[in-house]
C-alpha cells in the first residue's frame, strides 16, 4: 500500500454540527421549500421527549410532519416496508431519520425501496447508485454515537432469514444534523456499545485491504476521539464535551466505512446477530480480541502504526491491543459467544454467512473458511 495506489473519495453530504443545532431544523427545511416531512424513528425517542423537540423545531418553520415510530432495535424488512408505504401514501418532500443506527438504517431501506420499486432485500449486491425516480431530500439526525449510519453508504437490516447489508450512494443522507445534546439521555450501556462500534469501524477501515489514505487519516482521528472521550461519556453521560467527541468519532468512522468498508470483526459479527438477538457492541467486544490476535500475525506493522500515530505508550502491539480491549470492556461483553446462546453446532452456518460478507473479504489478513471456523470455535 503506497500513496501512489489508485483510490476514489466519496465525500458525504452536508453536516451541521453543534449543541442546539437541531432547533434550527424547521428554518432549514422551510428555506429549502420542504414543507412536509416524514420522520422515521423508534418509540423510545417519543417517550424521552427527543421526538417532541424535533417536531417543535419543524413547527417553527411551519413544516408539517408525520411520524413512523415503530422501528425495532434490530430493524427488519417489515419496518422498512411500513415506512416506505407511509411515504408513498403521503405527499412528503423530506425524509428524516431520527435515532440511532436502527432508525437511520430503516429510513435507508425505505429509500432503497422508494428508488428501486423493489423490496430492500433485492438491493443486496446491487448498489443503489442511480435511479430513474425522484430522489427525496434525506436528513439524518443521530441520537446515538457509534453506527456511523448518518454518513455511510450502507445499512444493516434483518429479514426472516438473516441479517444483510445493502449499499448505495443514494442511500447516503444528504444532510446530517449532529447535536450532542440529543445523546445526553442515552443510557450507559448503549453509550458504551455504540461508541465501541465507532472504534471498531475505524480500526477495521484502517487495517483492511482497501486503499484510501484520506480515510486512513480520518480513521486515526476517529480512534483517537473514541479513546479520549468514550470512557468519560460512559461514566458521566451529562458531559457534553465527551458526548460531542464520541459523536464526531462516530461520524468519522461512518465516513471511513463509506470509503473502505470494515474488516473481519464486523464480518464475523453479522452472522452471530443473524442467529441470536444480541447487543451489537457486545458481540463486537467478544470478537475483537480474537480477530486482533489473528491479524497481528501478518499485520503487526499496520497495527503498530496505529499505536505510534496515537501516541500510545509501551510496546506498540500491546498498547493498541490493551487500548482496544479497554474500550470493549466498557460494553460488559462476555468472554465467549456461548454466552449469547451459540454452540459449536452453529459454526458451519456462521462460517457460511461470514464468507459472504464484504467485511470478511476485506480483512487485512485473508480469512479462508478453515480459519473462520477455527476462530468461531475458539470464541464459542
Amino acid at each position: 500500500m503506497t500513496l501512489s495506489d489508485p483510490f476514489t473519495l466519496n465525500w458525504p453530504g452536508n453536516a451541521l454540527f453543534g449543541a442546539g443545532r437541531v432547533d434550527d431544523l424547521g428554518t432549514l427545511l422551510a428555506a429549502r421549500g420542504q414543507m412536509c416531512a416524514l420522520i422515521v424513528t423508534d418509540p423510545g425517542l417519543r417517550e424521552v421527549g427527543v421526538l417532541g423537540r424535533v417536531t417543535d423545531a419543524l413547527g417553527k418553520g411551519a413544516v408539517a410532519v408525520d411520524v413512523y415510530d415503530r422501528v425495532n432495535p434490530n430493524p427488519t424488512t417489515a419496518n422498512v416496508a411500513e415506512a416506505r408505504q407511509m411515504w408513498e401514501q403521503g405527499s412528503y418532500d423530506a425524509l428524516i431519520a431520527l435515532g440511532g443506527g436502527s432508525s437511520i438504517d430503516t429510513a435507508k431501506g425505505a429509500m432503497a425501496e422508494i428508488l428501486t420499486g423493489c423490496d430492500a432485500f433485492a438491493a443486496l449486491g446491487n448498489d443503489v447508485n442511480t435511479s430513474d425516480r425522484p430522489v427525496p431530500p434525506f436528513y439524518a439526525i443521530p441520537t446515538t454515537s457509534g453506527t456511523g449510519s448518518e454518513c455511510s453508504l450502507g445499512c444493516v437490516l434483518k429479514s426472516p432469514e438473516r441479517k444483510f447489508v445493502i449499499r448505495g450512494r443514494l442511500l447516503q443522507p444528504t444532510t446530517v444534523i449532529m447535536d450532542p445534546e440529543l445523546t445526553l439521555s442515552l443510557p450507559r450501556g448503549m453509550t458504551a456499545s455504540t461508541g465501541f462500534d465507532a472504534f471498531c469501524h475505524a480500526i477495521g477501515a484502517f487495517t483492511n485491504n482497501q486503499v484510501n489514505p484520506v480515510a486512513d487519516e480520518l480513521a486515526l482521528a476517529s480512534m483517537r476521539l473514541a479513546l479520549e472521550h468514550l470512557p468519560t461519556a460512559v461514566e458521566d453521560g451529562s458531559n457534553l464535551e465527551a458526548r460531542a467527541g464520541v459523536m464526531m468519532s462516530s461520524y468519522l468512522g461512518g465516513f471511513c466505512i463509506g470509503q473502505k468498508g470494515v474488516d473481519g470483526i464486523h464480518g464475523l459479527c453479522t452472522p452471530v446477530e443473524s442467529i441470536v438477538t444480541a447487543v451489537h457492541g457486545q458481540v463486537l467486544g467478544t470478537l475483537l480480541p480474537h480477530v486482533l490476535r489473528y491479524n497481528f500475525e501478518t499485520l503487526a506493522d499496520r497495527y503498530a502504526l496505529i499505536a505510534t500515530r496515537l501516541g500510545l505508550k509501551g510496546d506498540p502491539l500491546d498498547a493498541i491491543f490493551d487500548a482496544a480491549v479497554g474500550l470493549a470492556t466498557l460494553t460488559d461483553c462476555p468472554e465467549r459467544l456461548g454466552a449469547f446462546g451459540l454452540s459449536t453446532d452453529d459454526i458451519p452456518r456462521l462460517t457460511e454467512m461470514a464468507l459472504l460478507s464484504q467485511a470478511t473479504q476485506r480483512n487485512g489478513r485473508p480469512m479462508p473458511a478453515s480459519d473462520v471456523s477455527e476462530l468461531y470455535e475458539a470464541m464459542i
